[in-house]
């Protein structure tokens, strides 16, 4: 979940939507027979920020794309 959703996020220049982000979730969580709390929610989604973040900042030190802000 995370890795495609950077991915995509990364090849469009632009965040996934609230929609895209919640089917990516369900699918994970039905796929590792987790119960989606409020809590888990949250972390789960914080993960994805980071982890998109830090994408970005690969791409811009190594100079592969100019990111364009959000």
């Amino acid at each position: 979940m995370l890795a495609s959703l950077t991915i995509s996020a990364l090849q469009n220049r632009a965040a996934p939507t609230h929609e895209q982000v919640m089917h990516h979730l369900d699918i994970a969580c039905e796929r590792a027979g987790l119960i989606r709390t409020h809590a888990s929610t949250i972390r789960i989604l914080e993960r994805i920020s980071r982890e998109i973040s830090r994408a970005e900042s690969v791409l811009d030190f190594i100079g592969r794309g100019e990111v364009q802000p959000h």
